[in-house]
């Protein structure tokens, strides 16, 4: 539900109205930020600000979007795709990711939740289906065999940038 918007209008308290402009704000998430451009309502006269519970999730919203591309993450499409592609439930998956609760793998997919740099490696390690295995036996899950579930050895790279994050390379691998 979008909230009603107070640019243009009047300021009871002091007669003023209000007018929309920016501010810069740093989102955090899972150990890493991006300042963004948030939207603020003031006053023209007094100078009160409002700020909208709509204003904080778009800037929220641009600011994930910074810290995926930045840091290289997997899009939450990309991270269904994964264990769709492995046929993992998201108990499963949770569980090569060294107990992660299901709750977070599903936010993970629906965009609720970040991962932090070292689970977005683990999760891209995951095409590789020796340390697939090694970590389904760590972990006590079972693996379905067919079509759906990775080849042997690495996955095939159609398109591949290598990026410097952080002081360190990594290489982005697109299917």
């Amino acid at each position: 539900m979008k909230s009603i918007s107070l640019d243009g209008q009047i300021h009871h308290a002091c007669g003023g109205r209000y007018q929309s402009s920016t501010e810069p704000v740093t989102v955090r998430a899972s150990g890493m930020s991006a300042t963004v451009d948030r939207v603020v309502l003031r006053c023209n006269k007094c100078e009160h600000e409002e700020r909208t519970v709509d204003h904080r999730d778009d800037a929220e919203r641009i600011a994930w979007l910074s810290i995926r591309k930045t840091n290289c993450l997997l899009a939450p499409k990309e991270i269904r795709s994964l264990r769709e592609r492995l046929s993992l439930t998201h108990d499963q998956l949770g569980d090569l990711l060294y107990g992660t609760p299901k709750g977070i793998v599903e936010g993970w997919e629906r965009g609720r939740y970040l991962q932090n740099q070292q689970v977005d490696d683990m999760l891209r390690s995951l095409e590789n289906r020796d340390t697939l295995e090694r970590l389904a036996a760590k972990a006590g899950v079972t693996l379905k065999t067919g079509e759906s579930a990775v080849g042997d050895g690495e996955v095939e790279v159609v398109n591949e940038e290598v990026g410097s994050v952080g002081g360190e390379e990594r290489l982005q691998a697109q299917k």
